[in-house]
């Protein structure tokens, strides 16, 4: 009778898994002009000429919660087109596996980003812009932001190890507090690419 009363506390607590294996990261992607919320539910984009290449490492953390599942990424990427620098990321991710049992997979992570220098296409000078109107306020950024980024994943049918993906790489300012005054600093990219264990 005791073992049963404490049976729904064990089920609220954090459930322990087995560490698995680390992941090999490797993705590519193209510079947007759109913020992030419109990318992510409008599927808007602007692209410019300015493309990154990165590479990287996770590894899922020994916990999860209910649905999700937590892993930590790092991960260095060169810029190359319009932006020529390099940045560092290492971040958190929450993860909701499998949605349903499909393949199909949803992330978000958080952390930090540092570049090598300030990216010059997340400033803006104040003036008269085609593509966005009146910028009232020039867009000074930094070097270290925020990071964010939302990927969609899928595992590939003939083997439960590698997933491709979707994901907006994002670099933020977090609405002034890196780089006042607000209006936002940052940048998106839209990126493709895949994760395999090994």
């Amino acid at each position: 009778m005791i073992c049963c009363l404490f049976t729904p506390i064990h089920y609220l607590q954090s459930i322990a898994i087995p560490k698995e294996n680390w992941s090999f990261v490797l993705y590519g992607g193209i510079f947007t002009t759109t913020d992030l919320i419109p990318i992510v539910f409008r599927q808007k984009t602007d692209y410019r000429e300015s493309y990154i290449g990165s590479i990287g490492v996770s590894r899922p953390l020994d916990y999860r919660i209910r649905w999700f599942d937590f892993l930590w990424e790092t991960n260095v990427t060169k810029h190359f087109g319009e932006m020529n620098h390099w940045e560092a990321n290492s971040f958190y991710i929450v993860k909701i596996n499998r949605i349903f049992d499909s393949p199909i997979s949803f992330s978000l992570g958080e952390g930090m980003s540092l570049a090598s220098e300030n990216p010059k296409l997340e400033n803006k000078a104040k003036g008269y812009y085609l593509e966005s109107g009146l910028q009232r306020d020039a867009i000074e950024s930094r070097a270290l932001l925020n990071y964010m980024m939302v990927e969609v994943s899928s595992y590939l049918p003939f083997e439960r190890k590698t997933e491709i993906f979707l994901r907006v790489h994002h670099r933020s300012g977090i609405f002034g507090l890196y780089c006042p005054p607000d209006p936002n600093c940052g940048s998106n990219f839209v990126s493709y690419g895949f994760r395999t264990t090994f």
